[in-house]
């Protein structure tokens, strides 16, 4: 007798549980899905407008990652003048042109929402960005304040990584 009376509150238990495991997962997506812009059919003059508008705003501001002889790595340098400069940082941006896809994408994350990551750290490992093994610690990024992060070109595509 006592086992029927647990059963309708146990399913119910679980029946809320995976629907707020549903709604969850349904607004993360939206929120991620209002994060990101895809342009297609772009073309690398779109992508160099809109970067020089970008990197104008930072004149004078060097990148934090520069290109090494073991690929991208962190600037030490330019890191400690970036934060003798300051500032506070809201988002990180993602500018992202690729010419065998033919597509613009803009991405901007939340800083509060990086925070999240339980290493600590910003890892992108796309084709297209090039930042295969460096792995750039939240903490390095909020303190270097608002400007570049990374700007590449090559044939295949163009990138362009800055917080504000």
């Amino acid at each position: 007798m006592a086992v029927r009376r647990w059963l309708p509150i146990v399913l119910g238990m679980l029946m809320v549980l995976v629907l707020g495991i549903i709604a969850l997962a349904g607004s993360c997506a939206y929120v991620v899905r209002q994060q990101v812009a895809v342009t297609t059919a772009a073309s690398a003059n779109d992508y160099e407008r809109e970067a020089a508008v970008i990197l104008k705003r930072f004149a004078g501001v060097a990148p934090i990652v520069v290109s090494g002889p073991a690929g991208p790595e962190m600037s030490r340098k330019v890191l400690a003048e970036r934060r003798r400069r300051g500032g506070t940082v809201a988002n990180l941006h993602v500018l992202v042109f690729s010419a065998r896809e033919r597509t613009l994408v803009r991405l901007t994350v939340p800083m509060w929402f990086l925070r999240l990551s339980p290493d600590g750290r910003i890892d992108i490992n796309r084709d297209e960005v090039g930042l295969d093994n460096l792995r750039l610690s939240i903490e390095d990024v909020e303190s270097a304040g608002p400007g570049p992060l990374f700007l590449r070109k090559s044939d295949q595509s163009r990138v362009l990584v800055w917080t504000e």
